[in-house]
C-alpha cells in the first residue's frame, strides 16, 4: 500500500503543471491607427484692406489762421472745389501796395521815355550835348527795369495771397480733416485729405515666406469678406521694398479691375495664394517613439493582427511641423497603417485590435 500513498502527490503535482502550460493568450490590445495620406496642396488665405491708390494731404503753403473749411468727412469734391480758406487781410494789403508801385513806375518809365525821345529830337537839331541824351537813355532804361520790378512784385504778391486758399485738384472724396476754422496753422500742416474713389488697390500683408513668390503683375481674386459672393480681379500693382520692422510681413498692392461700388474705401477683403509645398506624410507626434537614436513608428502591415517597429526620417528643415503633426520624409508610404496612441508600451509582434481611426 505504501507505493500507492507516494505516488499520488506526484500525480496531483503533473497535473498542477499542466494546467499553468495551457493558459489562454492575452486578449488583443486596443489600439488606435491611422492610415497616412500626402496632403493636398490647399489655398493659403490672407485678409486685407481696401485702399485708394492716390491720396493727397493738402495743406496751405503759408502760416495764417484759418477762418473756414467748407467740406467734412466723406463729402465729394469736384475740381477746383474750395477746400478751405485763410484769413488775407494783409496779403491783399500787400497786392494793393504792389499794384500801386506797379503804376508809378509804369508813370516814371513812360516819362522817362518821353524825356528821352525830347532829348535825341534837341540833339539832332544840335540844342543839346551828346552827354544829355545818353544820361535820357539811362534814365528811361532805369524806369523800365524799375517798371519790370514793380510787376514782378505784383505777380509775387497776387500769388502770395493765392496761397490763402486750398482747392482741390481733382474729384474725389474727403477722407479725413486735420485743422479746425479759427486755428493757426502752419506752412505745410494737413488741412484735408482727399482721395480718388475710381482708383482702387487691395492692400494685403504677406508672410515672408508667400510673399517671395509674388511678382509684380500676378493676377488674384479679391473677395469682399462681407459678401464672399462679391469677387472681382486684380493684378499686383507694387510690393513694398521692405519688410515690417516688427512682423516681418511684406505688403503688396493689388489693383482692383472695375471693381463694383461694394469695395468702398476701408472695406475687408481677402485674397488667396496657392500653396506650393510639395505634398507630405503627415503624422501625430504621439505615433513617433526614440529608441537607441533612432525614430521609429509602429506599424500594422496589411493582412495582419500584430504590429511591426519600422525606422523614419522627419523632415528636418523646420517646415515639416504643422502643429501637433510631424513631416515623414522617408521610410513610410502612402496606404500604411500606424498606430498612433499608446506606442510606448507595445512589443514587437504583439497582437491588437483596432478600435478606431485618428482622422
Amino acid at each position: 500500500m505504501k507505493p500507492v500513498l507516494i505516488l499520488l502527490p506526484l500525480a496531483f503535482m503533473l497535473a498542477a503543471c499542466s494546467d499553468d502550460t495551457e493558459a489562454p493568450p492575452p486578449p488583443p490590445r486596443p489600439v488606435k491607427s491611422l492610415v497616412l495620406e500626402e496632403t493636398n496642396s490647399v489655398p493659403l488665405s490672407f485678409a486685407g484692406t481696401v485702399e485708394p491708390q492716390i491720396v493727397t494731404n493738402y495743406s496751405f503753403q503759408i502760416l495764417g489762421r484759418m477762418i473756414s473749411r467748407n467740406v467734412q468727412v466723406g463729402d465729394g469734391v469736384e475740381r477746383g472745389t474750395l477746400l478751405a480758406v485763410l484769413e488775407a487781410t494783409a496779403l491783399e494789403q500787400d497786392v494793393q501796395a504792389a499794384q500801386a508801385s506797379l503804376v508809378s513806375a509804369q508813370a516814371s518809365a513812360n516819362n522817362a521815355r518821353v524825356v528821352e525821345q525830347r532829348q535825341k529830337g534837341l540833339f539832332a537839331k544840335t540844342v543839346v550835348s551828346q552827354a544829355a541824351v545818353e544820361d535820357a537813355v539811362q534814365a528811361a532804361q532805369a524806369a523800365q527795369s524799375a517798371e519790370v520790378r514793380a510787376r514782378s512784385n505784383l505777380a509775387k504778391a497776387q500769388e502770395r495771397l493765392s496761397y490763402a486758399k486750398i482747392a482741390a485738384d481733382y474729384t474725389g472724396v474727403v477722407t479725413s480733416t486735420a485743422a479746425e476754422p479759427g486755428q493757426v496753422v502752419a506752412a505745410g500742416q494737413t488741412v484735408v485729405t482727399v482721395a480718388r474713389p475710381d482708383l482702387r488697390d487691395a492692400v494685403v500683408d504677406l508672410p515672408a515666406s508667400a510673399a517671395s513668390g509674388v511678382k509684380i503683375g500676378d493676377p488674384f481674386a479679391v473677395v469682399l469678406q462681407s459678401d464672399p459672393t462679391t469677387v472681382v480681379k486684380g493684378r499686383v500693382r507694387r510690393i513694398e521694398p521692405s519688410a515690417d520692422p516688427v512682423t516681418r510681413s511684406q505688403r503688396i498692392r493689388i489693383a482692383l479691375q472695375a471693381a463694383p461700388a461694394a469695395f468702398r474705401l476701408g472695406s475687408i477683403i481677402s485674397v488667396s495664394l496657392p500653396d506650393t509645398r510639395p505634398s507630405e506624410l503627415l503624422l501625430p507626434a504621439t505615433a513617433i517613439v526614440t529608441r537607441d537614436g533612432k525614430t521609429l513608428v509602429w506599424i500594422i502591415p496589411d493582412g495582419t493582427d500584430a504590429v511591426a517597429t519600422r525606422e523614419v526620417t522627419t523632415d528636418s528643415s523646420g517646415t515639416g511641423t504643422r502643429g501637433d503633426r510631424v513631416s515623414i520624409s522617408s521610410g513610410l508610404k502612402r496606404g500604411d497603417r500606424v498606430v498612433v496612441a499608446g506606442v510606448n508600451s507595445l512589443t514587437e509582434g504583439q497582437k491588437i485590435r483596432i478600435s478606431g481611426d485618428v482622422k
